[in-house]
């Protein structure tokens, strides 16, 4: 029987567990936490065969470790993991922030394992196993980004597993992933703690706060998000997040100077950004990407996906290296074929 071992059981370590036992591949999960707090909340929720308070009791003999640990705190678990892999074993990762990452486990991990870097593009502003939803990855992107030395079999086992919880595998370059993402969902985070920071500290708060309704809370319950993920983020990927806020400041300020216009703003322009706004929102929600010529992104170059690293995954479905790692496939007739 293949072994996933998860470290980390917070949100997304334990709704990866209950995602994985819910699908269609037959797997033992072993997850640990340094938090007893955390382990006992992942035991409750069923997703784990059993939850060690040892790393090494949980990593040890498995086919797959998978760091689910806030960014800061994985290289010195990937430090005290080294000893205990398997040789073979396939290393991925959850974090927001892949460059430093995949730095890491370059330096730190055995050459015997392959690492591949993971990011699913999905999470909740509350935290803790306790609020683990299995459902969390369905048809959400799940970003992928091998690192140099990741043999195809690594690659092909982390696709799997993307594909067995019901997210959509996003290859993509460690640069690229860590500007996008900056944007996607670094940027409005940052939006939601400006929005109650500027908000917040008014003398007017105590007037202002009752009315808040939900548009108010719709755009700050980012702000809710665990403190210790997003510094994680912030202090592991700041010129992506700088560049992006810097863009967003200067979309902001051609609004503010709209409003401001001498002798009062145009009714038609204003009106006209916010029918750009609204159907560049309503492209989003229908999956049309393509491009806004009038919204610039970040004054930074972001280099491209090296064409050559498509070629690793070619055929990724049909890898007599994938069947190894999860045999344990069930016989379910959609894998058929």
């Amino acid at each position: 029987m293949t072994t996933i071992a998860i470290v980390g059981t917070g949100l997304i370590g334990t709704s990866l567990a209950l995602a994985i036992k819910n699908s269609n591949l037959q797997v033992d999960l072993v997850g640990t936490d340094y938090d007893s707090t955390a382990r006992s909340g992942a035991q409750k929720s069923g997703a784990f065969k059993r939850v060690e308070a040892r790393l090494a009791n949980a990593i040890r003999g498995a086919d797959v470790v998978v760091f689910a640990t806030p960014v800061m705190a994985m290289r010195e678990m990937m430090e005290s993991a080294a000893p205990e892999f398997e040789d073979g074993c396939v290393v991925t990762d959850v974090g927001s922030s892949k460059r430093v990452v995949l730095e890491w486990a370059d330096e730190v991990l055995p050459k015997t394992v392959s690492f591949v870097g993971g990011h699913p593009m999905a999470g909740r502003e509350k935290s803790g196993p306790q609020n683990a939803d299995g459902e969390m990855f369905k048809n959400r992107a799940y970003c992928i980004i091998p690192s140099s030395t990741a043999d195809r079999a690594a690659v092909s086992s982390v696709t799997t597993m993307a594909e067995a919880i019901g997210a959509k595998p996003f290859y993509i370059g460690v640069e690229e992933h860590d500007s996008f993402v900056a944007a996607a969902s670094h940027l409005p985070f940052m939006m939601s703690v400006a929005l109650m920071g500027v908000t917040s500290k008014s003398p007017n708060w105590d007037d202002i706060g009752p009315l808040a309704s939900t548009g108010f809370g719709d755009l700050s319950r980012l702000a809710s998000g665990d403190p210790v993920m997003h510094r994680d983020i912030c202090v592991t990927n700041p010129e992506p997040i700088v560049a992006w806020m810097d863009a967003y400041i200067k979309e902001l300020y051609d609004l503010r100077n709209l409003l401001a216009a001498e002798g009062g703003p145009s009714p038609e322009a204003v009106e006209q950004v916010f029918v750009n706004a609204m159907d560049a929102r309503a492209r989003w929600q229908a999956g049309i990407y393509s491009k806004v010529d009038n919204i610039a992104g970040p004054a930074t170059e972001i280099p491209s996906f090296a064409e050559s690293m498509g070629e690793m995954f070619v055929g990724r479905r049909g890898m007599d290296a994938q069947k190894k790692i999860f045999s344990g496939l069930k016989n379910d007739p959609a894998n058929k074929g």
